[in-house]
């Protein structure tokens, strides 16, 4: 029915505003506050005791955690809602299953990418001109958000969902938007894609 369809809509935009809420937040504090700590002295004296590798994954690890909380609070008050007017059936475990697994995808995404930009640069303003290219990329999800939430299984949909960094938002809006399953080929795929680019992407910044 058409309230069905409006209420499957309202989730669908919920999940997916969630996940880039709780990614972008924690990615943009992350790249801040690692310009910010290139130029304080307290930085020398930690530096002195652990690598800078170490350093940066123990920021992306807890800008991670923080990430997480948000999520599951955030997700907790949209079930809490769905709930209370008897609509839970509109989330099934495997949705919730899935939200977690693109949410690392999209973490690894953004906050490796921030990172990145933090350690290169000495100011937010040299930060920007680098980040605006990938953040472009990032937007399309959100162009494309209506075309893809109406046909969650077309072929546009289908296709951006094999573009990193696009992939675990896009795949998240299809999965939450389309009233028949979305094909487990495609979600398996797009789950090894984006992880196996991801390692890759890592491995070859690391050289």
């Amino acid at each position: 029915t058409a309230y069905e369809i409006s209420t499957r809509d309202w989730s669908s935009d919920v999940c997916s505003s969630d996940l880039w809420i709780c990614t972008f937040t924690s990615g943009q504090y992350l790249l801040t506050s690692t310009i910010e700590e290139k130029s304080s002295k307290v930085m020398e004296v930690v530096l002195s005791a652990v690598s800078p590798m170490q350093l940066l994954v123990g920021k992306i690890l807890g800008y991670g955690l923080v990430s997480a909380v948000m999520l599951v609070m955030y997700g907790g008050m949209g079930l809490a809602g769905l709930s209370a007017a008897a609509m839970t059936d509109l989330v099934s475990p495997w949705m919730l299953v899935l939200l977690g697994v693109y949410f690392l995808m999209a973490f690894a995404f953004v906050s490796t990418m921030m990172a990145s930009v933090g350690s290169a640069v000495n100011d937010l303003r040299e930060a920007q001109s680098l980040v605006t290219p990938a953040m472009l990329i990032l937007m399309i999800p959100l162009i494309l958000w209506l075309p893809i939430s109406e046909q969650p299984n077309g072929m546009l949909a289908t296709i951006m969902s094999f573009v990193p960094p696009a992939i675990p938002f896009v795949m998240m809006l299809r999965v939450t938007a389309s009233s028949e399953p979305i094909a487990l080929w495609q979600v398996l795929a797009s789950i090894a894609w984006g992880f196996g680019d991801r390692k890759s992407t890592r491995l070859n910044s690391s050289h």
